[in-house]
């Protein structure tokens, strides 16, 4: 039973890297991944708990692309922290920042004020990155909307009223990036894109393979069996692996619970075998 796909209080999940690690133990994970967005900075605590209660972690990172009219999330497995990946995830951080002030200042700007101790308290944190859940929750504890969906759909989603882009790579850059860092890139969960049909996403994934990419999230919460079935079947026929995972974010998404996919169980030991495997021959390439 494994789970390759979960986020802490490193990006905007709700547990800290020790809490996701502990709670991986209590419901009988071998192995699970720490793949926050942009950032490493949970795979030190997360790794010392997977010692301390005997649960594989598996590091990893979360990459925002932008690609073709769309935005799309690419997974790296096992990347060197001293690679120069890590620059790159330096300056995403750093125009995350830039951006959370301009959210800040439309936010004032459409009379929905936010201070920024408030959404950190809401994080968890003094420091670090914040992201719009976070914004979300905090707006919510407000009574500026009446649920996170809300919130998303008036102030913080793609296009949106106080939506900001944000600094992302291609995909190919991604790609690119996280094989030179020794890493395996894994789409995450495709079909999350709902402007872009199945045939549409597969003309993309042609482009995504041609370029390297290794596999993409076969098992995934939110799939519906129609995806499920896409995803297994592209796999298939492209020969790359079919990895998955819940996508825990804690409270954040609280109908998302670690270790549950959509099959209703974890995700099956050999893909990350499977990974693991293609880590090793990108290494020896």
């Amino acid at each position: 039973m494994i789970d390759l796909h979960a986020h802490t209080t490193a990006s905007d999940g709700t547990f800290s890297p020790r809490q996701l690690v502990q709670l991986a133990h209590e419901i009988g994970l071998d192995a699970v991944g720490v793949t926050d967005h942009d950032t490493i900075a949970a795979w030190p605590e997360a790794l010392k708990a997977g010692e301390e209660f005997g649960v594989e972690v598996v590091p990893g990172v979360e990459l925002s692309t932008s690609y073709s009219g769309g935005r799309f999330h690419l997974l790296g497995y096992y990347v060197n922290p001293q690679s120069e990946l890590i620059s790159v995830l330096d300056e995403i951080q750093k125009a995350r920042r830039e951006r959370n002030s301009q959210i800040f200042a439309k936010l004032e700007e459409l009379k929905v004020p936010l201070q920024e101790s408030e959404v950190r308290a809401i994080a968890g944190r003094d420091d670090g990155e914040l992201g719009r859940p976070h914004f979300a929750q905090a707006m919510l504890k407000r009574g500026y909307v009446s649920t996170l969906q809300e919130a998303f759909d008036k102030y913080l989603a793609d296009g949106s009223a106080a939506y900001i882009p944000k600094k992302v790579l291609s995909p190919r850059e991604a790609i690119t990036a996280i094989h030179a860092a020794g890493g395996v890139a894994i789409w995450a969960h495709p079909p999350l894109n709902r402007k872009l049909n199945l045939m549409q996403l597969e003309e993309r994934l042609r482009d995504w393979v041609e370029w390297g990419l290794d596999g993409l999230e076969v098992y995934y919460f939110r799939y519906t069996p129609e995806e499920a079935a896409w995803a297994r079947g592209v796999c298939e026929q492209y020969n790359i692996i079919g990895s998955g995972g819940s996508d825990f974010h804690g409270a954040a998404k609280p109908d998302v619970k670690l270790g549950i996919t959509n099959t209703g169980k974890a995700v099956p030991d050999d893909v990350l075998e499977q990974i693991k495997a293609r880590r090793d021959q990108i290494r020896h390439t």
